[in-house]
């Protein structure tokens, strides 16, 4: 008597990654870095960034889907002749034959996977200089810095040896929306500065070239002072290092008196840029009338 034929299991054969779903991906990406408090220069990179990586899970998906119709096809018939010529054939068999089906659907749904990882860089990052901000009451960082103004060297002693307090805010990115809103902002407010004896001095990673265009182009009375590297940015607690892009000095002002000692810092400025000057204003009359 003729044992029992082993009847083929029914493969379901798992769709490739759509576009469209690759697309929605982007869509709640981009819109969940547009709701965190970074500035809009940086906001722009990691959009890019997104996009990257949907435009290769997009093509890989549509590259990939006559190979992964020809691949299962292939493996599903395998399978239905293996059971024909081997009743006693083992459930082990039938995943070893699936396992090059599996490889071909992770590597079209791993660009996928990778879309939220924009989302993670300026968290971490910001994390990591937020923790290194100075404290409050303790003396601020030296520095030495070439500013917008030529040959110029500006430091901290320089700034201080004139008896003014003074408002230096870092910023990620000259001629960027956010940036050249902010710098409006000090510049419209600057008698009101000078009234209250203080100076403004602008930091970022920018060149001394590119500072002296924006101060020239927005006429700017302030100087502005080149970080390269973002050395001091780092010191300040102010800087942001995104993988594949470097480090920009995250928007932040710190308010210093005249002995050089750090009084305030505004780490939450990019959600109020426009009325960020009148809030420096009032923080600092409240801190020179103590």
């Amino acid at each position: 008597r003729n044992p029992p034929t082993k009847q083929p299991q029914q493969h379901t054969q798992q769709a490739p990654t759509s576009p469209h779903h690759t697309l929605l991906s982007l869509t709640f990406t981009i819109t969940i870095i547009k709701n965190q408090n970074m500035s809009t220069f940086i906001q722009r990179y990691l959009i890019l960034i997104s996009c990257s990586l949907y435009v290769t899970a997009a093509f890989t998906s549509t590259w990939l889907q006559p190979s992964w119709d020809l691949l299962h096809n292939h493996n599903h018939h395998m399978l239905q002749m293996s059971h024909v010529n081997h009743p006693y054939h083992s459930n082990e068999d039938d995943k070893i034959l699936q396992n090059t089906s599996r490889r071909s659907f992770l590597a079209q749904t791993t660009p996928l996977l990778l879309l939220p990882l924009p989302l993670t860089l300026p968290q971490t990052a910001f994390a990591a200089a937020s923790s290194n901000i100075p404290s409050v009451g303790a003396p601020a960082p030296k520095f030495s810095l070439p500013s917008s103004r030529g040959d110029r060297i500006v430091t901290l002693d320089s700034l201080t040896t004139k008896g003014v307090w003074t408002v230096m805010y870092f910023y990620p990115g000259a001629f960027t929306n956010g940036c050249t809103l902010e710098a409006r902002g000090f510049q419209q407010d600057i008698r009101e500065y000078e009234r209250r004896k203080t100076q403004i001095v602008g930091v970022s990673v920018d060149s001394v070239e590119k500072n002296a265009q924006f101060c020239s182009s927005e006429g700017l009375e302030f100087v502005l002072l080149s970080d390269l590297g973002g050395k001091v940015s780092k010191a300040y607690g102010s800087a942001l290092s995104i993988p594949g892009f470097g480090t920009f000095s995250n928007r932040q002002t710190y308010i210093i008196d005249p002995s050089g000692n750090l009084r305030w810092v505004f780490t939450d400025v990019e959600s109020h840029v426009p009325r960020h000057s009148a809030e420096v204003l009032e923080k600092l009359q409240e801190l020179q009338s103590v």
